[in-house]
């Protein structure tokens, strides 16, 4: 049993070694989201929409597009207010024609919020 344990011990020391002698990877640098776009893609406006939002009940307002820099030439998808109509979030991506995979590791796709100010 104390063999095993001087093992242990051993196997831990040589692993530890081997850990704290690599190099740290290099840090991602950080791009804002409007360094991410593209510099060949437009913003669909409502009137350039081939499928724009309809409205089907008289219960909500007309939608209308959201100023930068919520909305950008990027893609932004699935905007959701909190029930306290004081947050606003959104999915964004920076160019939609790249695969989803990469998109996933481009550093800006994400979830963002924004804070509504009435």
């Amino acid at each position: 049993m104390k063999k095993l344990k001087s093992l242990f011990v051993v196997f831990g020391l040589v692993l530890f070694a081997v850990l704290a002698c690599q190099t740290p990877p290099e840090p991602t640098p950080q791009i804002s989201r409007a360094e991410s776009i593209p510099t060949d893609v437009t913003k669909i406006t409502p009137e350039m929409d081939l499928y724009p939002p309809i409205l089907h009940s008289d219960e909500w307002e007309s939608p209308v597009p959201v100023d930068a820099p919520v909305s950008t030439t990027g893609a932004e998808d699935s905007p959701f207010i909190t029930p306290d109509g004081n947050t606003l979030y959104f999915f964004f991506t920076p160019d939609v024609r790249v695969p989803v995979e990469q998109q996933l590791v481009d550093g800006v796709t994400w979830t963002y919020s924004s804070i509504i100010f009435k």
